[in-house]
């Protein structure tokens, strides 16, 4: 990942939280997985989403 700032890291993340939602929610194993090794690579945001 290039070098973003922390709005636009936090912009990704929360983007990247919502992917994982839609996906588990319609049961994607494979795109969920994907999309937690993403998360896993930018590090997980310790703050709940929309505070």
């Amino acid at each position: 990942m290039k070098n973003l700032s922390p709005i636009d890291i936090d912009h990704h993340l929360e983007k990247l939280e919502f992917a994982l939602a839609i996906s588990q929610t319609i049961g994607d194993k494979n795109k969920s997985a994907k999309i937690r090794a993403q998360l896993k690579m930018i590090g997980y945001n310790k703050q709940e989403p929309g505070t």
